[in-house]
């Protein structure tokens, strides 16, 4: 999570130049103490670390003085900087301009552009989903779209950070983008005006069964705290009775958008988190400055997964620890550390771990293996956490008497797994099957008029069609005995080890003769085509899932990625969101789990686990 501290961001591009021996140690010394960061070090600790500064200065006149070439500053600073971020944790990052301006952008959601998300898809620039109400939107741009040309210059080869530098710019110029699509015979030329492009925070709330709300969090940009609200507001006056707070997959974002957040569910005055920190000024304790808006009669489940970090943290470990609602999925992150962005000067900023997150009943919301990680001098994984955040075997309590463990993560009351698809189907998704499937089908299934909405079934026809697609590519069905098959070939070398991504070429391998590696091969083929067989079985034994991901692409393509008509198809089949509405439901069941335990251990107070 970041707090971002104002800073200077003017100026132009980075300019190459060579160092001198001030300029060097300056800015390596500002970049170790920036912000007060020594302050309290004892004498020897000080004198230890002029003494090394002075030996990296040391090196650096030497390489100025006489390396065999002259060696950019740019260039020497950035290896000295990254050598200094590796024995950080990894949350710990050195920013130029562009990274920062991009940082900018991730936290404050807002950026002038055309509205579409993009992506590399077999080496062309594809415009993934055109976002609702943008100029993109507007323009007709559709899912599928290969852009083939941007200012009249060609795409091929170009980078997603290339592409967005050159879509994005000044709200109220103009782009040129020259786009492929699918079923025209000729290309189409868009000049489109860019706009200031919002993403949302909550790309859909609603009421699903039985008056049950549900509200999707995608992150802690600025605007979350009054989406929040506005959503739940909205379900208020839909008589809600229950509510699912969704904070899957969310990363986090600002600390001041985690406590707004907090702040709709819990009583005025609670404490959402506190900070902890080296420097007295870190350690800080944060507060609900207002009244819930989700009132304490109405029950709550809040969604959570592995992916669910930093911010996502705070919210979870705050509702859980005041009781107010159930924590449901899998164990989070353990992302719960602060980041102070602290500016070096107007073109670079220091992304610098400062502090860690603890929820209101003590936890450090932080895992070990998410803190420092260092090399030992043989180039071994070394895992260096900080005392602060070493294994935590403490019990805590919650308001209520309910026992909660640290140890970094929030772990959820009541675990609900997030199942994997089958083999077949994380197959097709990773190929990107269902996107290019859709976009082959979606001209044909306009020109018949076909319905493309919530009641929209895939036919046999349309299954028949999906098949002859998978032909058409090539595709190769697989099995987990195939998949065991592949790794008893490369662990017996009857792969190239060109071709061999499973690390097996480390492995001495069997010494065939040149007839009996003949001999393997034949047969290796024969078992090849029998496994090709399984594949297709273990096909359409998934075959339900795969007509829902080719409903759900067809709907992409047809709505748009955040359509409230995808949304909903997708919570229909979603087993998490199931299981919440029926805790919801299950008045019985919601007041069990949040119980405290017949007899309380110490009082309420912290103690060791027995």
């Amino acid at each position: 999570m970041q707090m971002i501290q104002k800073a200077d961001t003017s100026g132009g591009g980075t300019r190459r130049r060579f160092f001198g021996r001030a300029e060097f140690v300056g800015l390596v010394v500002m970049i170790v103490v920036v912000g007060g960061l020594v302050v309290d070090a004892t004498k020897t600790d000080s004198d230890n670390f002029y003494a090394d500064i002075i030996r990296l200065d040391n090196v650096a006149t030497k390489i100025h003085q006489s390396y065999v070439e002259e060696i950019p500053s740019e260039d020497l600073v950035d290896k000295a900087v990254e050598g200094m971020l590796e024995v950080l944790d990894p949350h710990t990052s050195f920013f130029k301009k562009k990274q920062y301006d991009e940082l900018r952008i991730h936290t404050e959601g807002k950026f002038g552009g055309l509205g579409i998300q993009i992506s590399i898809r077999d080496k062309v620039l594809t415009v993934m989903t055109p976002i609702s109400g943008t100029p993109a939107s507007r323009a007709g741009l559709q899912s599928g779209d290969q852009i083939v040309e941007i200012e009249g210059k060609s795409t091929k080869g170009i980078t997603i950070e290339e592409a967005v530098n050159k879509l994005r710019g000044e709200p109220g110029t103009d782009v040129s983008i020259t786009i492929r699509r699918r079923g025209e015979s000729k290309d189409l030329e868009y000049t489109i005006t860019r706009e200031i492009i919002t993403i949302h925070a909550v790309p859909f709330y609603g009421m699903l069964e039985n008056n049950i709300g549900y509200v999707r969090l995608l992150s802690f940009s600025q605007e979350a705290g009054d989406e929040v609200e506005k959503s739940l507001k909205a379900l208020l006056d839909r008589d809600l009775k229950g509510l699912i707070l969704d904070l899957r997959h969310n990363p986090g974002g600002l600390l001041p958008q985690a406590i707004e957040v907090a702040e709709k569910f819990l009583g005025r005055k609670s404490l959402v988190v506190s900070t902890r920190g080296r420097l007295r000024g870190q350690n800080k304790e944060f507060y609900a400055s207002s009244s819930p808006v989700l009132p304490d009669a109405i029950p709550l489940v809040v969604l959570v997964s592995a992916a669910s970090a930093s911010a996502s943290e705070i919210v979870a470990g705050a509702i859980q620890d005041w009781d107010r609602g159930i924590i449901m999925g899998d164990t989070t992150f353990g992302k719960g550390s602060v980041q102070s962005i602290l500016p070096l000067d107007k073109d670079h900023h220091l992304k610098l771990t400062t502090a860690y997150y603890y929820t209101p009943s003590g936890r450090c919301i932080s895992k070990p293996e998410n803190a420092v990680h260092l090399e030992d001098g043989d180039g071994d994984s070394v895992e260096a956490a900080a005392d602060s955040v070493e294994q935590d075997t403490t019990v805590y309590t919650t308001k209520a008497g309910r026992i909660v463990y640290g140890g970094g993560g929030i772990v959820p009351d009541t675990i609900v797994e997030n199942e994997l698809p089958e083999l077949a189907v994380r197959r097709l998704l990773l190929k990107d099957v269902f996107f290019k499937f859709a976009n082959s089908q979606y001209p044909r299934l306009r020109k018949r008029k076909a319905k493309l909405n919530a009641a929209f079934t895939v036919s046999d026809a349309l299954m028949e069609g999906f098949h002859a697609f998978l032909d058409s590519i090539d595709f190769e069905y697989s099995s987990h005995a195939k998949a065991e098959f592949e790794a008893f070939k490369q662990h017996a070398g009857l792969i190239d080890s060109s071709e061999d991504t499973t690390g097996a070429e480390d492995i001495e391998k069997p010494a065939w003769t040149d007839a009996e590696l003949a001999e393997l091969k034949r047969i290796s083929a024969r078992v090849d085509s029998v496994l090709q067989v399984l594949g297709k079985r273990e096909f359409s034994d998934s075959e339900d899932e795969i007509k829902r991901l080719i409903k759900e692409a067809l709907l992409v393509r047809e709505h748009g990625q955040d359509n409230e008509i995808v949304y909903r198809v997708r919570l229909i089949e979603d087993d998490q969101v199931g299981k919440a509405i029926a805790l919801l439901l299950d008045n019985k069941s919601y007041a069990s789990l949040l119980e405290p335990p017949a007899k309380p251990t110490d009082g309420g107070k912290k103690s060791k686990k027995k």
